[in-house]
């Protein structure tokens, strides 16, 4: 049996399932209910680890948001993996933000164009106070 090459690699998806018209006009290309996230799941090999994050903000948010003071803004994710959910907050913490888990890869709709958490700028405790985590 051979081991797949992304066996204990990390996947972080950042997309958008979405497309643009000539107008500018933004559209899901997914069905309600499919996010990339578990599009992606589907499509990994055994013993790689996923995560959706750094999507969950336009590039002017991103970089306007990143490093903030005091309070540092927070970048939401979602994974269902602990050795995941280790690496992508090492990498969000690294960005300049405050990692905090909006779910596992089910929940992962939430951080996409048109998700109650996209583009979203927002303190650790109204973050997890948009969670459930209060």
């Amino acid at each position: 049996m051979t081991r797949s090459p992304a066996s204990g690699k990390l996947v972080v998806v950042p997309s958008n399932p979405v497309s643009s018209d000539a107008h500018g006009n933004v559209s899901r290309l997914l069905p309600e209910g499919q996010s990339s996230g578990k599009v992606v799941a589907r499509w990994l090999p055994p013993g790689a680890r996923l995560a959706m994050a750094f999507g969950t903000m336009s590039a002017d948010l991103f970089e306007s948001s990143a490093s903030r003071s005091p309070e540092p803004a927070v970048l939401f994710y979602a994974t269902g993996d602990d050795g995941a959910r280790e690496q992508v907050e090492r990498l969000i913490r690294t960005a300049g933000f405050e990692p905090v888990k909006a779910g596992g890869i089910e929940q992962s709709g939430r951080l996409e164009v048109g998700g109650d958490l996209h583009d979203l700028v927002v303190g650790p405790a109204k973050a997890r106070s948009l969670i459930g985590e209060a």
